[in-house]
């Protein structure tokens, strides 16, 4: 492995009072970044074609030269850009399937989507929950979670109508198969879609909720969704935020994690002309918690650091250049 080294560059702080702590720092890196992914416990940059290994030190980030970046095995009949989920319920795997275009968006960077999620329990036994030819799965990665606190894991997905535009569904354990089981309300119209920016418990009550942008290149609206195991309900909108840039694979880009210290889950997400970094909490109420100017607009997905003087979000920004935002020493 090959160690680059690093100089922080000169801070930009946000400006209101609540978000004084918080720094946007760049870090110089061997070319320029084009991605952020975070594969288990490692967040990976790449630049100029190869990949690095971000960590926070004693000093602050490193890079640290990847050989290898890990990759899940992809089974055979798998979409070509989706990506492979893992849970540790009885859901051991889920991945998209079945590519399809007969949906023309391209919103995710090519017309080519979903027709079928194949879901794999821990014992190995396989179900596939297929679509009829009025909709797709307009997403890259089917996110398994234990929604509703029962001890079994459902599967949340984005869900595309040819007619009436994107929605977000629940798939769960139905009398002895899995189903779609709840869907929000579908946006409308073809060509409108959503983005799910976190699934965590986001209020403290115990049980996990989904945070989702609406329309992110369009309306940016942030919103809050609880599933009750039979369907979803919104309790929370926040406007100005964007967790996706139209044309891209990047959908990523948000990030979970407790950042005012309360014990309860926060999310970190850009605004909607990504020009700042937004600290979103929602107990006692959706709020802003801290909002910190970027040196250039959020390009790539965000990544969760941690290191032994607290937490850092990382990502890369249009104009190739990686930041790290964190609370000044």
């Amino acid at each position: 492995m090959r160690l680059v080294p690093l100089i922080v560059a000169a801070a930009l702080v946000a400006s209101t009072a609540q978000a004084a702590e918080w720094t946007a720092q760049t870090v110089p890196t061997p070319a320029r970044v084009g991605a952020i992914e975070t594969v288990g416990d490692v967040v990976a940059v790449e630049a100029g074609g190869l990949w690095y290994r971000l960590s926070l030190g004693e000093t602050g980030p490193m890079l640290t030269f990847l050989e290898n970046v890990p990759k899940a095995e992809r089974p055979e009949g798998a979409l070509r850009d989706g990506r492979i989920a893992s849970g540790g319920g009885d859901i051991a795997r889920a991945w998209l399937a079945e590519p399809t275009d007969r949906y023309d968006h391209g919103v995710l960077g090519d017309k080519i989507e979903a027709g079928a999620v194949v879901i794999e329990r821990r014992d190995g036994a396989r179900q596939t929950v297929k679509l009829g030819p009025d909709a797709v799965f307009e997403d890259l990665e089917p996110r398994i979670v234990d929604l509703d606190g029962d001890g079994h894991d459902e599967v949340v997905v984005v869900k595309s109508s040819l007619r009436l535009g994107a929605s977000l569904a629940v798939i769960a354990w139905r009398k002895g198969r899995y189903e779609i089981a709840a869907e929000t309300p579908a946006l409308g119209a073809p060509h409108l879609w959503l983005n799910v920016a976190g699934i965590a418990d986001f209020t403290g009550v115990g049980k996990r909720e989904i945070a989702l942008v609406r329309q992110p290149h369009s309306v940016g609206m942030l919103e809050l969704w609880d599933y009750d195991g039979k369907r979803l309900r919104k309790t929370a909108e926040l406007p100005d935020a964007a967790n996706h840039i139209t044309g891209t694979r990047t959908i990523d880009m948000s990030a979970v994690a407790d950042v005012d210290g309360d014990g309860v889950a926060d999310l970190a997400v850009p605004s909607f002309d990504r020009t700042h970094l937004r600290f979103i909490g929602f107990t006692p109420q959706i709020r802003e918690i801290a909002r910190v100017a970027l040196p250039a607009k959020a390009y790539t997905n965000l990544a969760v650091l941690r290191g032994p003087h607290g937490l850092a979000i990382a990502l890369g920004l249009e104009d190739g250049s990686l930041a790290v935002v964190r609370r000044a020493p």
